[in-house]
């Protein structure tokens, strides 16, 4: 059986390899890519199909974001939304979940608005991203707060 394939968007370095470790000793069956920026991330996913994608910050980096008016803007905060829209307009795009600081509601509809699967609040609730994880892969609705 192929290894489900997930990716690790943003984030500081000690959530990236919190959740890294914990898929890599308790989940066997997956195979964990990260990176840092936005961005890079969009270019990944056109290129190799991924069957999650696991965005970690609500500001997750954009190295920069094109415009006809300023070819070198930088994204601010809640740029995960952002990230979430353009991954949207991917052919086959993967559920992503957001794992945020932010435990407003405007966030979570917002990130759900825009395609996120779940919103999982920080510190990470290990077993809850578990859940949330399988329950993505599996196709499910996402989850109802």
């Amino acid at each position: 059986m192929a290894k489900r394939r997930v990716l690790l968007v943003g984030g500081d370095s000690g959530v990236v390899a919190v959740i890294d470790q914990y898929f890599r000793e308790c989940h066997g069956d997956y195979e964990v890519e990260s990176i840092e920026y936005c961005d890079d991330a969009l270019i990944l996913l056109r290129r190799s199909p991924f069957d999650l994608v696991l965005i970690l910050s609500l500001n997750a980096p954009w190295r920069t974001w094109p415009s006809l008016s300023s070819p070198t803007v930088r994204i601010g905060s809640r740029s995960a939304i952002l990230f979430l829209k353009q991954m949207r307009g991917l052919h086959s795009a993967p559920p992503a979940i957001l794992v945020s600081g932010s435990a407003f509601r405007q966030t979570e509809e917002e990130s759900r608005a825009n395609g996120a699967f779940a919103l999982v609040l920080k510190p990470v609730n290990l077993p809850e991203l578990d859940r949330f994880v399988r329950l993505a892969l599996e196709g499910r609705d996402g989850p109802t707060r």
